[in-house]
């Protein structure tokens, strides 16, 4: 299953991504045709690179509201060997559960394993109405992408060989990356200008990291240690985290929710750049697990009808619901109808906003849904349900800035 693999587990995202995305590709395109704001991707001929010529599309600025969606959604059965009828495609999905696709490929398999022109988000600015996607070729580098979803408006740059995460650059001057960890040391953060100019920052990284929504703060990890970096004053600082803690989302302007842990426990924190954390969730062990279902980490919490409702992760690489009691306890919220994975992507009118398909272990064919959950009456009501042969590759809310994304 694909959605929620953004960044799951900080290190471990690192490793996956080097054996999944070792391949990239060169940049190509007219500059004069990404100032103009069209798709320098769909000036590219059939002799300069090879990639399918992506179809667009716009949304207003109203249609990415609160309520909203931003989506990647897979056409067919990426992962059967010649498959026909493989696409994907960035899509805005509005609180009427209606889609809008706005970039999307037809995808073909070139060398074993790679579909030229495929894609993932790496980031999502909502201010800038903006995603960055990474686009694959199998050649010797992927190229980063920042598409306008409002304006049509095309930016480009090649990723550098060493680069593991990337995001947009708030300003909208380039991408924000950090590097792969060399031996022992940790990875190194720079701004990439749109040109290819490079500056290095001030801090380190191992794994995902995180944008302010403001624009102006930068917070990378590494080991059980936070890098905070003013983008403006392009200054950082560090702060000591309780283990290893992956950033998920902001849970105000000063603090972050982080999973946490170290090789015995796992827990959800609020952690605040000026150095605290506390607690969101119970400290998940071999001995939680043992009594209730079996939950290795929480990826995110949400508050509905004034309880708290946790997206888990067990053993099939897809996320469940659960609570937990004032004992502790950690109990599997049943959702009616669905026998797959889901992700916790929000709330609205004190439900849950879901989304469901297929997880790993799942012999069921589940269909891909957007659904609104009352985890109390438990009533569902579904939004969007995609066709038989599609599936979410990622779900985010429209105005939420998260972690950057693999």
């Amino acid at each position: 299953m694909e959605i929620g693999s953004t960044i799951r587990r900080g290190l471990a995202a690192a490793a996956l991504l080097t054996a999944g995305l070792a391949s990239t590709l060169p940049v190509a395109g007219d500059a004069s045709a990404s100032d103009a704001g069209q798709p320098a991707a769909a000036a590219r001929t059939a002799d300069g690179g090879g990639l399918p010529v992506p179809t667009t599309a716009t949304v207003t600025a109203d249609q990415l509201g609160p309520d909203s969606v931003v989506a990647v959604v897979t056409h067919g059965d990426i992962e059967q060997r010649n498959a026909a009828g493989l696409a994907r495609s960035l899509e805005v999905i509005t609180p009427d559960g209606v889609r809008h696709p706005v970039y999307s490929v037809d995808l073909e398999e070139g060398p074993p394993d790679v579909y030229p022109g495929d894609f993932l988000i790496a980031d999502w600015r909502p201010e800038l109405h903006t995603a960055l996607l990474r686009v694959m070729h199998g050649t010797e580098r992927d190229t980063l992408v920042s598409y306008d979803v409002t304006t049509g408006a095309v930016h480009e740059v090649t990723a550098p060989r060493r680069g593991a995460f990337f995001a947009l650059d708030p300003d909208g001057s380039g991408v924000l990356m950090a590097t792969y960890p060399a031996g022992r040391r940790p990875g190194r953060v720079a701004a990439l200008d749109w040109d290819g100019t490079r500056t290095w920052l001030p801090a380190r990284a191992e794994g995902p990291a995180i944008t302010s929504a403001d624009g102006r703060t930068l917070v990378t990890v590494a080991g059980r240690r936070w890098w905070v970096t003013d983008l403006v004053a392009g200054t950082s600082t560090t702060i000591d985290t309780r283990g290893s803690c992956t950033p998920r989302r902001w849970y105000d302007a000063d603090s972050v929710v982080a999973s946490c842990g170290t090789a015995r426990w796992s827990q959800l924190r609020r952690v605040d750049l000026a150095g605290t954390s506390s607690r969101l969730g119970v400290r998940h062990t071999e001995r939680t697990r043992a009594s209730g279902p079996a939950v290795f980490d929480d990826g995110d919490v949400r508050v509905a009808q004034g309880r708290s409702w946790y997206e888990s992760f067990g053993g099939c690489g897809g996320g469940f619901l659960t609570r937990q009691t004032a004992a502790g306890k950690v109990r599997l919220v049943r959702v009616p109808d669905s026998t797959g994975a889901l992700s916790l992507l929000g709330t609205r009118d004190d439900r849950l906003v879901l989304a469901h398909q297929k997880d790993d272990c799942a012999s069921t064919r589940t269909r891909a849904t957007l659904a609104l959950f009352d985890p109390v009456t438990k009533a569902e009501t579904v939004l969007t349900r995609l066709g038989r042969k599609e599936a979410w590759r990622e779900a985010l809310a429209a105005t939420e800035v998260r972690a950057w994304i693999w």
